[in-house]
């Protein structure tokens, strides 16, 4: 698939612990037009805490979504998150060229918590037309072995990689793709998924900070069902605004101090690099923004606007698109995959 062209698709594919989510968006008019949407879930177990557990299931499960979604080209963008991502920005005296790659390549070993050996490296300097003494770096590292696993696990599905990105850089591609007149503020991406968190803070648009956390919706399920004898299933539901349990509401509050606290510290964290930069707002993804009422509950606690982000802000829908019912019932959960899909270098 090319991905250049009057006329080029590119399609997203999230491979996720609860679904693995695929978007297939044109990019030849005016502005991108959704053409395909679908997911379905993963079998339980095939990934845990980041991790594959069970490469022929989530082989199977990516397989079958490309059939369920009728997507044609079988040449996707997708990307590696979690624990075995490392991203940070550094300030290094300002060079060009070769000399630069060669003095960050040397940085990178004194900050990158991983053998510089086993990890794919990139970087990316985020003021190069400046002329100041010191530049700004992003500097990103991915296990090779991770990247080498996922493109293994794409191959046997049949499915080729165009573009290995980052979660983080694939939330914030959709972020200031559909909310441009924010991406100048400090926003927190929060994507409340089935069993982590990714808390993802941009500044001027770029992420600058990236940080999971082992808390998710199932977590949150297997509490409520511990503490009231129920099937987690019964608990999801009610989780969902379908029926009620006891404790329901403490759990949820619980949840949203969780998310409101993580997010907190991330801002802490960002203000020790920039002291007098506040949280400008947040912005909620994944499943837990479409949990009732938990976006009013984590803007409470933090007295920050908060609000669901919408992938479909600024994307056009094609009629009769397939898979356009998802919209109305499950857009948060495809944040990321609009960022992937939105990709065109």
């Amino acid at each position: 698939m090319g991905l250049f062209g009057p006329n080029r698709t590119t399609v997203g594919l999230d491979i996720g612990t609860g679904f693995v989510k695929i978007a297939e968006v044109g990019q030849g008019g005016d502005r991108p037009e959704l053409q395909k949407l679908e997911m379905r879930p993963m079998p339980p177990g095939a990934i845990a805490n980041g991790e594959v557990r069970e490469p022929g299931l989530v082989v199977d499960a990516m397989r079958r979504l490309v059939e369920q979604a009728g997507i044609a080209t079988r040449e996707v963008v997708t990307a590696l998150g979690g624990h075995d991502v490392f991203m940070k920005k550094l300030q290094l005296p300002r060079l060009k060229g070769d000399e630069a790659g060669s003095a960050i390549r040397r940085e990178a070993e004194r900050h990158i918590p991983f053998d510089i050996s086993g990890v794919q490296l990139d970087f990316q300097v985020l003021d190069p037309n400046g002329q100041g003494p010191h530049m700004e770096v992003l500097l990103v590292a991915a296990r090779r072995e991770r990247v080498e696993e996922r493109v293994r696990l794409l191959s046997e599905a049949g499915i080729g990689a165009v573009l290995l990105d980052i979660d983080a850089f694939a939330l914030g591609n959709a972020f200031t793709h559909n909310y441009p007149g924010m991406a100048e503020d400090l926003v927190a991406l929060v994507d409340f998924g089935h069993d982590a968190t990714r808390i993802s803070v941009l500044h001027e648009g770029v992420p600058v900070l990236s940080r999971d956390h082992h808390f998710g919706l199932s977590r949150l399920a297997e509490s409520l069902a511990r503490d009231n004898g129920s099937s987690v299933e019964r608990a999801i539901e009610a989780i969902r605004g379908n029926g009620d349990l006891p404790g329901l509401d403490g759990a949820l509050e619980e949840a949203a101090d969780l998310v409101a606290t993580a997010v907190e510290r991330a801002a802490a964290f960002q203000r020790t690099r920039n002291p007098g930069l506040g949280m400008g707002r947040v912005f909620l993804c994944g499943g837990g923004a479409c949990v009732p009422a938990m976006v009013e509950s984590i803007g409470r606690r933090m007295k920050v606007e908060t609000r669901v982000a919408n992938p479909f802000e600024q994307v056009a829908v094609r009629t009769g698109a397939k898979g356009h019912e998802l919209l109305s019932r499950a857009a948060p959960l495809f944040l990321l995959t609009l960022g992937l899909a939105l990709r065109t270098a």
